[in-house]
């Protein structure tokens, strides 16, 4: 990382990836040493800028580089082009962002007209090719990531529609999660809210598990290069349903989690070793089935019950 020396310059660390040359490099640089500009002209609507964090958040990095520069007495390093880009990036968890960063020490005035002329000169869609590209998207959360108006949608929506309305022959589910606080000051409304969209099933949980719900869903996305909400939902049932497999589990009887007996689901390294060396043996040998490794505790605590 690059760093100055002064006690204002010691907080501007970046890491130079590629020298562009005529005092352009791309860098790698720790969100807090990212400064936006006091005044910036383009603006951007709260719904877009959300779904622009959340295409952050299901790739993991932003797709397209900002400009930054790094002021002339060294002790900061500004956005040029993509405010809305690094905002969203570090809503989105993003630590460091790779950016383009002029180094050649541009003063107040030269930044401000760079910022405008980033701003102003662009191009704009020609909507009969946008319409023709939006006809190719076929899955659903990539219709919601491009984020197009209605109008462009206009045809892919009317078809998403057919595909959805109850009057189709095929049957479906209406499903919700509702994430809420402890405590509810007008239980009246949200009744009425939940009865307005008469799901099939509607799970309520703590609204302080609604966040790490979100990340774990972005995570197994990630993890497993699936876009589709609900193609991701389904492959994590599937992995549940074989951890409860390799356990053993069946509904026929009542089962209940070790924490209640031991009061923590960990133990010390030292004596996992041993519990672990004592378990593989009692499955080698066919005491206890490889499936139900579980039955290591009831035989040892039968075994000591009998006094043996």
């Amino acid at each position: 990382m690059a760093e100055g020396k002064s006690e204002s310059q010691s907080k501007i660390r970046y890491e130079q990836i590629a020298n562009m040359g005529s005092g352009l490099i791309i860098a790698r640089v720790p969100a807090e040493c990212i400064r936006e500009q006091d005044i910036n002209a383009r603006i951007m609507k709260n719904e877009m800028q959300r779904q622009l964090t959340d295409n952050i958040k299901k790739r993991g990095q932003l797709e397209s580089l900002p400009f930054c520069a790094l002021t002339e007495d060294g002790n900061r390093i500004e956005i040029i082009s993509g405010h809305h880009r690094i905002r969203s990036g570090k809503d989105a968890g993003i630590k460091e962002f790779f950016v383009i960063l002029d180094v050649s020490g541009l003063n107040r005035s030269k930044i401000v007209a760079k910022q405008i002329a980033h701003n102003a000169i662009s191009g704009f869609d020609d909507q009969s090719t946008l319409k023709e590209l939006a006809k190719m998207l076929e899955d659903v959360d990539d219709m919601i990531e491009s984020y197009a108006g209605k109008d462009i949608l206009e045809e892919p929506e009317a078809e998403l529609e057919k595909y959805l309305s109850p009057t189709v022959d095929f049957d479906w589910k209406n499903l919700t999660f509702t994430f809420l606080p402890h405590q509810i000051a007008d239980l009246q409304k949200l009744i009425d809210a939940l009865e307005s969209t008469k799901p099939d099933f509607l799970g309520v949980a703590d609204i302080e598990q609604y966040k790490p719900f979100l990340e774990t869903l972005t995570k197994y996305q990630q993890f497993a290069n699936v876009k589709n909400t609900g193609a991701a939902i389904h492959a994590m049932i599937k992995c549940t349903e074989q951890m409860f497999e390799n356990i053993g589990y069946t509904e026929d009887s009542e089962w209940v989690q070790l924490t209640s007996i031991f009061g923590s689901s960990a133990v010390p390294a030292e004596a996992a070793e041993i519990i672990q060396e004592a378990v593989k043996k009692m499955a080698d040998e066919g005491v206890i089935g490889s499936k139900n490794k579980w039955q290591a505790i009831e035989y040892l605590a039968a075994e000591y019950l009998a006094g043996k």
